[in-house]
């Protein structure tokens, strides 16, 4: 037997005795499609929304105090399989350790979903542990860079290092949320 038919069989086989990775739920599944894939770029996230049939939500329903700081703001929704599915994107500021900050905001809902599972799988993506003391009880927030050592959390990093990631659009603050009938997932990308 030919060496490298040899590695193609053994690679083969040792492939087939791994565990396989586990799907994506439909809501991580929409979120990296929506969010992620679009750097949670409104246009390209509305689009993806509208290719799907999906209806927007008039903005008279986001009037609450959470929306203030939004730039522009819309949503999309999708009445299907006895559940809602919904698409939040936007442009807004918040304000960050270098002052208000500009982000692109994009997130993801369903009503259907499994919250105590998403929060895991929404772990499993961000890859390191959850900011501490961040955000409200029915929320977990993850604060990070993608730089040149991988993935880091923001929490171990100095103000400059991370103003620096923001700069070059590495930044990301990824939230998980879990309302009464309905469960979200989304990031915000700083701009500096």
């Amino acid at each position: 037997m030919r060496k490298s038919a040899f590695f193609a069989t053994l690679a083969a086989g040792l492939l087939l005795a791994l565990p396989a990775a586990a799907a994506d739920s439909p809501l991580m599944a929409m979120f990296k499609d929506m969010c992620v894939s679009t750097r949670a770029a409104m246009e390209p996230s509305l689009a993806k929304g509208d290719a799907k049939g999906w209806q927007a939500l008039p903005k008279e329903m986001f009037s609450g105090e959470e929306f203030k700081e939004m730039e522009k703001f819309e949503a999309r929704y999708s009445a299907e399989g006895g559940g809602i599915k919904m698409l939040f994107v936007g442009v807004g500021k918040i304000d960050t350790e270098w002052g208000p900050t500009k982000v692109d905001i994009c997130f993801v809902a369903d009503s259907t979903a499994d919250a105590d599972a998403l929060l895991k799988e929404t772990q499993a993506f961000a890859g390191v542990q959850p900011a501490k003391g961040a955000g409200a009880a029915n929320q977990t927030m993850w604060a990070y860079v993608d730089g040149p050592k991988g993935r880091v959390t923001a929490a171990g990093m100095s103000d400059a290092d991370t103003a620096a990631a923001a700069k070059a659009g590495n930044a990301r603050i990824l939230l998980h949320q879990k309302e009464t009938g309905l469960t979200m997932v989304g990031y915000a990308i700083p701009r500096l």
